[in-house]
Formats: structure tokens, sequence, C-alpha cells
């Protein structure tokens, strides 16, 4: 920016500074003294650094091949000399204004103190100057004008440089040596190309022009032709205009600012209502999770109940059975009666808590999109979520094992909904809590939500064809896009289905089968081998190798082992092997079950296998012993393909052409 601005204020007071002229002396942007002036072609003149400044900022954001800028003041197109040199080097293309330079010269000369030279002869060295004498070019004050100057030259005048206008005398002066090029008086003037020269810039420059006229002749022409006056009159014009303008754009400032209060104001009045609103919001959130806490207390405060008053009585029994058994005949007898009773109670309660065994979880839950920028969530406090799911019942020696429970079937869900194209072809199946039901469609490239009475709530495109389906919790799973190697992960909260991220495996080059979750990784089954990816993502790392594919994966949620289905149907070739810290057991081969598919573990430890080519469904221990058939192809099943098992249900697709629109429900009894 330029300096100097203040050296004027000191050297010329307000009513002499105004007859100079500001389009000379000052920069129009920084509104402060010339510094280093450049002139554009419309003749308006800046500081080389605020035009620099300017045309960076006037072309910032606009492509690199623009060859042009307007003029901060008249807005006039200009064009660099050299277009193809850096744009922060363009302000030094342009000429010097060596008139402004000189005239600034001239005025920070004539800031300095002047002095009387008589005086000064004589030794009195501060005595300051009130007259000029041009034809000898001296300075007097009062005194020494009349002793010395009025007493030998009495027939010219010295001019008052205290009373006269300074900024003439500046400008006679400067106007001697007007051309910054040869440093010689500008005298001609080139119509055709409307500019000022000296008898070197005419010869040199403008030869060929046709028009070229001495300045004094151009300015009588201008003077002659009223052109100077019309003009001036036009700029009173444009004046008036600039003030109604600056005047207007005042009174938009001034509406914008009491606008803004205005909106402030209201601002801080809407935040006191808002508080005031989710104040109640939160107590209806609040009562309603109290309300839902004493609900569920209630009910386990019952069973508690119930199951201490049993065990007191039979405590009861147990102790006066010392002295009954003796030689009481009537009391031997009513204690067998009481005790048998009070078993068979016992019983009876064990199967009833065996049944209605959940486990509750009280959440608070909303749509985090509401902390988001730019949301258009509505807000909200959320809501209490009630969350029950099956919970693996204490043993107890009147409660049947899974294992020795027969397979029942409740329910067959039609899959297919209206916004499908292709039948159904799903590859994949879990069970949630609540009934919950996630369904992975091959064909239709879905997955789908339905509850276990066959209601289907809603579903989420994939961006390829899945192939299994993993539980990660109670609210999210996970499904194995094949082609593309990424695991979607999907939330499934309130009966709806979100896509929250997706993870996509960089180093795995085969197709990817089956999936399951097991301690913060997943598991991942491809043509020949078994990966660990990890659930934040990035580079797969190899398990093992196996002979065939692998379609799907369980786990044990209870000691981490990872089960893998191997598809086969070749006698003695391994159908499962047991992953357990890295370390594969083969823990079944082909027999009983052939192509097997679909796997899955439950509570206890049973592994539950599907053999699609064998059409059944077995069970056996995590050893690979105890199996047993729980569905045959006798039970009209047919190519089984993905089950999941939660508590005492489960839930099996099949891909026949005839079942692969449905997902069977059956439960252990």
């Amino acid at each position: 920016m330029a300096e100097g601005g203040s050296s004027l204020e000191q050297s010329v007071d307000g009513a002499r500074r105004q007859s100079l002229d500001p389009l000379l002396l000052e920069c129009p942007i920084c509104l402060e003294q010339l510094r280093h002036p450049k002139s554009l072609p419309c003749l308006h003149s800046f500081c080389q650094e605020c035009l620099g400044d300017y045309i960076s900022k006037e072309l910032s954001g606009k492509m690199a091949s623009v060859s042009s800028f307007s003029c901060p003041v008249c807005r006039k197109v200009i064009e660099p000399m050299n277009q193809s040199e850096d744009k922060e080097r363009w302000a030094e293309q342009f000429p010097t204004n060596n008139l402004a330079v000189e005239m600034i010269r001239q005025l920070q000369k004539t800031d300095e103190s002047i002095l009387c030279k008589p005086c000064e002869n004589k030794g009195n060295i501060n005595v300051p100057a009130k007259f000029w004498c041009k034809s000898i070019n001296t300075y007097f004050c009062e005194p020494c004008k009349i002793s010395h100057h009025d007493l030998f030259h009495a027939e010219c005048e010295p001019e008052n440089i205290i009373e006269g206008n300074k900024s003439d005398m500046i400008k006679r002066e400067t106007s001697v040596s007007g051309c910054g090029k040869h440093k010689e008086k500008m005298e001609y003037f080139c119509e055709d190309h409307q500019l000022l020269g000296c008898s070197k810039c005419i010869i040199v420059n403008h030869r060929k022009c046709e028009e070229v006229t001495s300045a004094e002749d151009f300015r009588d022409k201008l003077v002659k032709t009223s052109k100077i006056d019309d003009l001036l009159q036009e700029l009173r014009k444009c004046t008036d205009a600039m003030e109604i303008l600056i005047k207007d754009i005042g009174e938009q400032l001034q509406s914008m600012t009491d606008d803004q209060e205005t909106a402030l104001n209201s601002l801080t009045d809407l935040r006191k209502k808002i508080d005031e609103r989710f104040d109640n919001l939160q107590k209806e959130i609040t009562d309603k999770l109290i309300a839902s806490f004493k609900e569920e207390k209630e009910n386990l405060d019952i069973s508690r109940q119930k199951c201490e008053r049993l065990m007191v009585s039979m405590q009861n029994t147990l102790k006066s059975s010392k002295d009954a058994l003796k030689d009481d005949t009537v009391g031997t007898i009513c204690l067998f009666q009481r005790g048998r009773a009070e078993v068979e109670s016992c019983n009876e309660l064990v199967l009833e808590l065996e049944k209605s065994s959940r486990s509750t979880n009280l959440r608070h839950e909303y749509d985090p999109d509401i902390l988001a920028i730019d949301t258009k969530t509505s807000f909200t406090m959320g809501k209490i979520v009630v969350h029950q799911q099956q919970r693996r019942f204490p043993c107890t020696a009147y409660s049947t094992p899974l294992s020795e429970r027969q397979l029942k079937k409740t329910e067959r869900i039609d899959i297919r909904v209206p916004s499908d194209k292709e039948d159904c072809h799903a590859l994949g199946v879990v069970l949630l809590s609540g009934g919950r039901i996630v369904v992975a469609d091959r064909r239709n490239r879905k997955v789908k939500l339905f509850t276990e009475n066959g209601d289907f709530h809603c579903e989420v495109a994939l961006t390829g064809q899945s192939c299994d389906l993993c539980r990660i919790d109670d609210t999210s799973v996970a499904v194995m896009v094949v082609t593309s190697h990424t695991i979607s992960i999907i939330t499934v909260r309130d009966l709806t289905l979100t896509v929250s991220s997706n993870i996509t495996i960089p180093n795995i080059n085969e197709p990817c089968l089956g999936i399951t979750y097991n301690v913060d990784s997943f598991v991942v089954g491809t043509l020949k081998s078994l990966y660990s990816v990890p659930k934040s993502g990035g580079k797969a790392t190899k398990l093992h190798t196996i002979k065939s594919n692998c379609l799907h994966l369980g786990s044990n949620v209870q000691n981490g082992h990872v089960f893998a289905s191997i598809y086969t149907s070749t006698p003695d070739d391994v159908a499962v092997t047991r992953l357990i810290e890295g370390t594969s057991t083969d823990v079944l081969k082909i027999g009983v079950v052939k192509g097997t598919t679909g796997i899955d573990v439950d509570r206890e430890g049973n592994v539950y296998v599907c053999g699609y080519n064998s059409h059944n469904v077995i069970q056996m221990s995590g050893e690979g012993t105890n199996v047993r058939e729980l569905m045959t192809s006798s039970d009209e099943l047919k190519q089984p393909r993905a089950i999941s098992v939660l508590g005492d249900k489960l839930v099996i697709t099949n891909v026949s052409s005839d079942q692969n629109n449905f997902v069977h429900v059956f439960q252990l009894v």
C-alpha cells in the first residue's frame, strides 16, 4: 500500500490541498498518496502494489487463459502488454506516471521550510520566506523584499508564496518536464491515438498518424467546441448520480443493519422457545424411559417372586421331612403330596421361564443427522427403544438342552415384494431379536427386513450381487457383496434398514462369498481361502487354505470359534472346518451331509449345517460329534441354502425353483 500521505497533510492546509488534482496524487484503491504510480490506458493511476493486488483478486478463480481485467475506477477492459507473464506481475508492465511522481517530489520539496536568502547570507538562518522572485529565483522575507528586491528589481513583482495557491506553483514546475520517457515538454497531441507526447514521441511513434496537432491547438479546439464544458457537465451529472447511489447504498446498509438486529433478537427469542420445547420433550421421553423400565422391572420382580416363593416352600418341605418320616404316617403322606405338587410346579415354572426368557435392553436412540450441518432431519429428542432378545437360559435339571429338542415348523414367509423384478435368490439370512428377519436377495440386489409373522417393512439396494449375511450385534448386520469385494454394514433400527458404511477389501482378487463376525473382525471365505478382515477396514490376512468354495461361515459368540462350511460332495472331503485363534481343525467330512452351505451356532454351542445336495439340515456339537438330522427331504426340504439360529428359533432359505421366494421359520421344542 502507498505510504507518505500524512506529509501532504502536514505541508498543505485543507483549502490548498483541495486544489491539487487527486487523480495524480492519491491512489483510488488505498486512498493514500501514490507510491510507484502506474498509469493504465484509461489514464487512471494506482500504486503498483495496490494494482497488483487488485488484479490478483479480480482474476482469482477465473480460467488461467484470461487475458484482461477491468479498471478499478471506470471498469474499462485493460489488456497487459505481455499476457503470458504471471498475472502477479502484470502491474509492473504499465508505464510509470512520471507527472505524478514529479508533482509529489515538488510537493515534498515545498514542504521543507523555505528561508529568506538575504537573511541567511547575514547569518539569520531561521527567517521564513514570504515571496519568491522568478526572474532571479530567490526567496525573500517581507523586510528583505522591500530593502533588497524592490530596490534593485522594481520592474518585477515577486509571488506571495504564503497567500497564493501552492499547487499552481507545483504544476507550473512539473509541467516543464512532463514526458516521462524523454524528459521533454509534451507539446503535441495525436488525435488518432488520443495521446499527449513530446516531439520525440511524435516522431518515433506517431509520424504515420493523420491527426497530429500541437497541444495548445487541441486545447483551443476543445474549448471552442465546448467539449470541455460538455464533459464537465456530464461529470457533474455522473457525480450527482454517484451521490444518489452512495446514499441509496447507505440506506440499504442501514436497513440491513436494522434487519440484522431484529433477526438477532428473533434468534435469541427462538432459542428460548426451543429450550422450553426441548425441556418438555426431554421430560416426555424421560417419563417413557422410566415407565418402560418400571414395566420390565415389574415382570422380572414377578418371576423372581414366583421362584423365591417356590424355593422357600420346597426348602421348608425338606426341613419338615426329617420329622415327618420318623413315625408320623399322616405327616409322611402329606409331605409326599406337597413335595410332588412342588416338583410339578417347579417343572412348569422352569418351562414357563425358559419360553419367556428374554434379555431386555433399554436404549435411547436418535438420528445422528440432527447434529449434522445442512441436515433436513427434524429436531427431536429421539425415542426410547425396548429391545428384547432370546438369551441363554441357565442350565437346570429341568430344562431341556437344545441338542435334545425336535424341530417344529411355525411359519412360511413370502419374501418376494412388489418392487422385485426377479424371483428371489436368498443366499443369506439373519434372525434378530423381536422376530426380525433380515434377508439378502442376490438376484434383486437387495437386503429386506421382515417380521417372523411375514410382515415386510423395508429394503435397501446393494451395489452388486450378495452372498452370505451375518449378525454383528442386535442392531447391525453385514452382507458380502461378491464381485466388488465389499462388506456392506447395514443398521437395523425400529424396523428400518440403513447402509451405514462399506468396507472394501483391497488385496483379495477372487470372489468373496461367506462371511461371519467374530471379536471385532470379519472372517471371509473365498474359492480357496479363509481371511480375516479388520472391522475398520484394511488389508485381509490369510488364515487357512481350503480345497473348495466357502459359501457360508458361522461363529460361536461364547468362545469365539469360527466354523467354515466347505461346499463339496466328494466322499471323505472336509465339509466343516473350525478356526480357533487362527488354527484350523477339520470337524466334519462329507457323509450325512453333501454340498454343505448354510451354517450357524446356537447359544449352547451346537452347530447347524445345511446340506444343499443332500437336502437336509443337521445339528452337531462343536467338535463334530453327536451328529443328528433335524430335517430331511421327507420333510419337503429342497436345496437349503442359508440358516440362522437365535434362542430356540431357526430360519432357513431354499433356492429350489418352487421354494426360492420363501423363508421357513422353525422352533426347537
